[in-house]
């Protein structure tokens, strides 16, 4: 008969099975010569501003998985794999996940009105479905974004004013607060709340120990991230960006979570977490590539599901490769960090391709004086170049959209700059009192614009 180890030894080689796979999370993974490159790459991005974790896997393996910069202001807590981030809209994919567990339990129906599970919906809403607002096709415009707390009759009438100004499922518009009615749904199907859900039913399956939503409390000793913001108060990855979990963020962003338990979550996708009905409607991609809560599209050859997240003080890249059944996450604390650029290298560095992104360099003194400034096409399109962060930004904006390139490289009055996919060119006019009088961008000419 074996011999009983005491309680209070057993308790303690317990805590210290714990404690050690925790310690295993925090140190930087490099296998051979990819993770080696992968690892160089994220530590050469903190000179143009990367503060975050990189992680990188295939088939089954983690090939790098880095921190780069600090968790805290001061750079005296550095940032590790087992960093606490907030991962904004990335968030998005829980809630669709949420929706399908409780439809695999035939409690939501995707197809029908939302009226079905919230009370007090306009008649002229009735035709929006649960699967209209997974995939941002219900009509309401993106604009209706009025409301907070944690009253449904106190929001529902200014998130859904004047109705869809587009047939449902014929227009598709990224609108935030459509999954926050979606928690809503998730909490009076299951009878539980939403954040309860989550934890119960996606994070504690998949072994996600270290997830959970702004507003937690965080355990002793956790490495939570601080992140830094270009616009407002820096903020704790718990503390909450908007006042309160209501509403006004639930659902829409508003996750914690790090590095391995993304990993643990791309795992479980493939897994049995959900039934293979439940995984094909959520990576089904509908208008503008977006499935439920997830962006779904071929890019080079490769069919790529991803999500990214913005908020005060953390931006966030998750990218899943299911052929492959590979991932890259990018987790950062400083929002006006290269994160495109950066997250795109690792990418190409995994499949083995060619770089064709460039970390933008901080940017030179007279470069900001020369280039800074608002320039207008013949059609009266709009090049607008600022400093953001310790960069240099071009965002070009015209009546079909906005695109934001950094500028990686000057040389003379030849500019190299990205968008985080490719690089392109664009060159200076003439100089006037040490400021382009132009810039051509391609065959566009875009003059300066009277300050």
């Amino acid at each position: 008969m074996p011999r009983l180890l005491p309680a209070l030894t057993l308790s303690l080689l317990l805590c210290a099975t714990v404690s050690s796979a925790a310690d295993k999370e925090t140190r930087t993974v490099a296998k051979g010569k990819l993770g080696k490159r992968i690892v160089e790459w994220a530590k050469s991005a903190e000179a143009a501003g990367f503060s975050g974790v990189v992680f990188a896997a295939k088939k089954g393996t983690v090939i790098a998985a880095v921190g780069v910069g600090s968790a805290d202001l001061e750079g005296e807590r550095p940032n590790t794999p087992a960093t606490r981030f907030e991962i904004a809209s990335a968030t998005k994919q829980f809630t669709a996940a949420a929706v399908m567990i409780l439809v695999d339990k035939k409690k939501i129906d995707l197809d029908a009105s939302i009226s079905t599970y919230l009370p007090g919906v306009p008649a002229n809403c009735k035709s929006i479905t649960v699967r209209h607002l997974l995939q941002h096709t219900s009509g309401i415009p993106g604009t209706n974004s009025e409301g907070s707390g944690t009253d449904l009759a106190r929001v529902l009438p200014g998130f859904l004013k004047g109705g869809p100004k587009h047939k449902p499922g014929t227009h598709w518009e990224y609108w935030n607060q459509g999954y926050a009615l979606l928690t809503e749904i998730v909490a009076r199907t299951a009878g539980q709340s939403y954040v309860d859900v989550c934890k119960a039913a996606l994070f504690r399956p998949c072994g996600m120990k270290a997830s959970g939503f702004t507003g937690d409390t965080p355990p002793k000793g956790a490495s939570v991230a601080i992140g830094r913001s270009s616009d407002g108060p820096s903020r704790s990855a718990y503390e909450h960006p908007y006042g309160g979990y209501g509403f006004q963020y639930r659902g829409m962003g508003g996750a914690v979570t790090t590095a391995w338990d993304l990993w643990r979550w791309h795992n479980a996708l493939s897994g049995k977490l959900l039934s293979k009905r439940a995984r094909r409607e959520l990576f089904k991609p509908g208008l503008n590539d977006y499935a439920l809560g997830w962006f779904v599209k071929e890019s080079k050859g490769r069919l790529v599901q991803s999500h990214g997240g913005g908020v005060r003080g953390f931006i966030c890249d998750v990218r899943r490769y299911p052929k492959q059944d590979a991932c890259v996450f990018v987790l950062c604390n400083n929002d006006a960090a290269p994160l495109g650029v950066v997250a795109q290298g690792v990418e190409q560095l995994l499949f083995g391709e060619k770089l064709t992104v460039s970390l933008p360099r901080p940017a030179d003194p007279k470069d900001v004086a020369a280039l800074s400034g608002t320039y207008r096409d013949a059609g009266g399109n709009v090049l607008k170049v600022g400093l953001e962060g310790k960069t240099l930004e071009a965002t070009l904006t015209w009546t079909g959209g906005q695109v934001t390139y950094l500028v990686v490289s000057r040389k003379g009055r030849a500019l190299k700059i990205s968008d985080g996919s490719d690089t392109y060119d664009l060159s200076l006019g003439a100089l006037a009192k040490g400021k382009a009088s132009s810039l051509s961008f391609g065959k566009t000419r875009y003059s300066r614009a009277a300050d």
